[in-house]
């Protein structure tokens, strides 16, 4: 018996740590919301339905319990997985955005060798700010951002002061789209893009192709810093941003939402 016990005693701390672990940490979260669910539907019936429940009625109703407690642990973990993707993209946006302020703080060379993806591209978008400010939707789609640098056709007209080459960009919002020429601001507004990594931003204002070339009545000035590294900070107006993704955006003015755009090889798209 002495021995028994001893072995049940060596086994305490493994059945402590197991039920510790995560699969048990989630298992019992299950549980739990399936006994929330139960009693809910169960207090929706009234009370001559709820006690003349068969063993059939029960086993439904704790079915229908546990469809929804894997729905709501399904979106609730999801949610986590987006929000640690997001926060992974906002960190590295971050990092090449400090290390560009230190370097300019320095007066050091910035270095450019991978700058010459930023041209002609395309740039995957991410924004920890608009995924909050939505209340984290697992539904959520982001963006995508192309970069187009056209040369000047021999034989075209460019009003005066234009550059020799001009940019075209592609912004995909959730299901909306929109595109931006520098050439439609000229002679009032250059924009540019930058030969080096800058802290200097650039914008250029953006139309829905649907609207044959009409500008929104809400602000559609797009914000880019182009810090290299692959990567750029983009602002998008709020209101911008509320006629893509509405719901608790709606009324919003005066304000930008942050995104963070990494290059990505078209080849690797493929």
């Amino acid at each position: 018996m002495a021995a028994l016990k001893r072995d049940a005693a060596a086994r305490g701390p493994k059945s402590s740590g197991a039920a510790s672990s995560p699969l048990a940490r989630v298992m019992r979260e299950f549980e739990e919301l399936v006994r929330t669910f139960e009693s809910g539907l169960l207090r929706s019936l009234d009370a001559a339905a709820s006690a003349g429940l068969d063993s059939a009625g029960r086993d439904a109703i704790r079915r229908e319990a546990c469809r929804l407690a894997i729905s709501d642990l399904s979106n609730q973990y999801t949610r986590k997985h987006i929000r640690r993707s997001l926060h992974a993209a906002e960190c590295e946006g971050k990092r090449v955005e400090e290390q560009l302020h230190s370097l300019t703080l320095r007066g050091a060379p910035h270095d450019d060798e991978d700058l010459g993806s930023l041209h002609n591209g395309y740039f995957r978008l991410y924004s920890t700010e608009l995924f909050d400010l939505l209340g984290q939707p697992t539904d959520l789609r982001f963006g995508s951002l192309r970069f187009h640098r056209s040369t000047s056709p021999s034989g075209l007209v460019l009003p005066p002061h234009s550059p020799s080459s001009w940019v075209n960009v592609e912004l995909a919002l959730n299901s909306s789209f929109f595109v931006a020429d520098s050439m439609e601001t000229l002679p009032y507004h250059t924009f540019r893009l930058p030969t080096t990594p800058s802290l200097q931003n650039r914008g250029i204002l953006s139309r829905k192709p649907e609207d044959n070339g009409a500008f929104p009545t809400y602000d559609s000035w797009l914000l880019f810093t182009f810090l290299g590294n692959g990567c750029i900070k983009l602002e998008v107006p709020v209101e911008m941003c509320a006629d893509v993704y509405g719901g608790p955006l709606r009324g919003r003015e005066n304000d930008e939402v942050l995104f963070w755009g990494f290059f990505v090889d078209d080849d690797l798209e493929s």
